[in-house]
């Protein structure tokens, strides 16, 4: 399919491994939403082993603006190539599968590509959901995206998140996606894909910008409400940006030295805050002596693997 061929309007894609039941709410969320001759919705299965492939099939029998495809690649970025490769429509509109999308949602994301035809990619904020008891160590504005602008914006720095995100079909193409090294795996935890791809479209002059209606909730796994699974995602996104934009190894290595020596002067003091502060919990002491040593970690191996493959 060539550029010309493309429809105008929105194509939504959902890219999904085994989350059948969020996925669910977020497809009946988005399903009325949809008008013929300007939206579409595609399903890219990812691998999935909870029955997703025979639910989409299911409601896309029934609904000829849904479209149910399986992408055997395993990995986030594989699934939402295969995405803007499957495209019909000049604008490919990605949302997570666990993601709950507000009423209008489709609507706005029309209406902004409608308005705003010189801008090349636009993305919004994002709202978490918590199903859990938010724990009292977890970091202030986790799971919140938004930036400081009441209007449609282009920005030259910062980036919008690939969670709530459209772009041309077109940029996609050129660009040839999402970087496959980059970006969850399955269960395995690697992120950086949606960054590294801005920063290619601002050195190749294409625009960004956030947009302050296109806004969207977004529920926050039980799982991520763990200590180990924080730690181990900060780590990683820390160490997937090095892949493209790196720090000296040298300049790795003496933040990762004063990290340690930091975490040796502070630590007694967290531990002895923890017994003495009723309100302040060993979890969180735990986070507090802890995460600038991962953020450094992550930082030290993405950069020598970013020397390594010179």
């Amino acid at each position: 399919m060539t550029t010309m061929e493309l429809h105008g309007g929105v194509e939504v894609c959902i890219c999904t491994h085994s989350r059948i039941d969020y996925l669910k709410r977020c497809l009946e969320a988005l399903m009325p939403q949809l008008v013929p001759g300007v939206s579409l919705l595609t399903v890219v299965d990812n691998n999935s082993s909870d029955g997703t492939q025979e639910y989409v099939q299911s409601i896309a029998s029934e609904n000829k603006l849904i479209r149910y495809v399986c992408e055997s690649q395993q990995g986030l970025s594989h699934a939402r190539n295969r995405g803007w490769k499957e495209a019909s429509y000049e604008w490919v509109f990605y949302l997570d599968d666990d993601c709950l999308p507000p009423a209008g949602i489709v609507d706005i994301a029309l209406q902004l590509i409608d308005e705003y035809k010189t801008l090349d990619a636009i993305g919004g904020p994002i709202t978490p959901l918590f199903t859990d008891t938010i724990p009292d160590w977890l970091p202030a504005g986790f799971g919140h995206f938004n930036m400081p602008y009441q209007q449609v914006t282009a920005i030259d720095t910062g980036f919008i998140r690939g969670g709530c995100l459209i772009v041309k079909r077109a940029v996609l193409k050129k660009l040839g996606g999402f970087n496959p090294e980059l970006g969850v795996r399955g269960k395995e935890l690697h992120y950086g894909e949606e960054i590294e791809l801005q920063v290619r479209m601002r050195k190749a002059g294409f625009s960004i910008a956030y947009a302050p209606s296109l806004r969207t909730d977004h529920f926050v796994r039980t799982d991520k409400l763990s200590l180990s699974w924080v730690l181990r995602s900060e780590y990683a996104r820390r160490r997937d940006k090095m892949s493209f934009d790196p720090v000296p190894l040298p300049i790795a290595s003496l933040h990762l030295l004063k990290t340690m020596a930091g975490r040796l002067l502070w630590t007694p003091i967290h531990l002895i805050s923890s017994l003495f502060n009723k309100s302040y919990s060993f979890k969180k002491a735990v986070y507090q002596m802890t995460q600038p040593l991962v953020y450094s970690a992550g930082e030290w191996v993405g950069s020598l693997r970013s020397s390594l493959r010179k």
